[in-house]
């Protein structure tokens, strides 16, 4: 007699037999599905050519934009200062030059910081004045500070260039000066005064002024802050 298998044994077997296929092919078609997905998150770098192409670059683009912020803050600047400070006035006719061929504030915008003191050289005030002079000009001239004396006398015979040229070098003054004996500096600036000095900033406005001796640490700090401040706007 033939011995038969139950049918409930063969059912169990077929049910294993699926249920393993199942498994397996979703175990390796799964695998291959992760890979995939991970390759397009990380993807490989992306060889460069050697071609050149005629796009402007992000690079590009954004140097052009800090360009135009720059310029905006240029004009937003020299907006707040015309509404704060007074634009400093050029040298007018003079009537001679000392230590120089000719000097003018115009000339140096943008790169100097202008220091203008009125003088003349019977005033005994200028003559305590002066060594601080001299030692900002040597101390400062190469951070960018212009040191500019204008000569206005007092007096008549203070007009003879031969005259104001020898107080010149008496005071051992190096910085250039300017003659100006018809006043038009002077009136330019209505000034009343000597000695009286008068900071002119790198875009051309007066940030600080003193009439008399005296407030040389003030002076002095006033110097080195338009000084930073010069630095900074020319490195934009």
């Amino acid at each position: 007699m033939n011995s038969l298998t139950p049918r409930p044994v063969l059912l169990a077997l077929a049910t294993l037999l699926i249920v393993g296929a199942i498994v397996f092919i979703e175990f390796r078609f799964g695998r291959a599905s992760s890979d995939e997905t991970q390759a397009q998150v990380d993807p490989a770098p992306v060889a460069q050519t050697s071609e050149p192409t005629t796009e402007p670059g992000p690079e590009v683009e954004d140097k052009a934009a800090s360009g135009e912020a720059d310029r905006e803050d240029a004009a937003e600047r020299i907006a707040r200062k015309e509404a704060e400070f007074p634009r400093a006035n050029e040298i007018l006719a003079p009537t001679g030059f000392i230590n120089t061929d000719g000097i003018s504030i115009g000339e140096n915008l943008g790169e100097k910081v202008v220091l203008l003191e009125f003088w003349t050289y019977t005033c005994f005030n200028c003559q305590n004045v002066q060594p601080y002079l001299n030692q900002w000009h040597e101390e400062y001239e190469d951070d960018g500070l212009l040191v500019i004396g204008v000569h206005r006398p007092e007096f008549e015979f203070e007009k003879d260039p031969a005259s104001v040229e020898e107080a010149v070098r008496q005071a051992g003054i190096e910085y250039p000066v300017v003659l100006d004996n018809n006043s038009a500096t002077w009136d330019a600036y209505d000034n009343r005064y000597w000695p009286a000095r008068y900071l002119i900033d790198a875009d051309g406005f007066i940030r600080y002024q003193h009439f008399g001796e005296g407030a040389y640490e003030e002076n002095e700090e006033e110097i080195q802050e338009l000084l930073k401040e010069k630095d900074q706007v020319l490195s934009l």
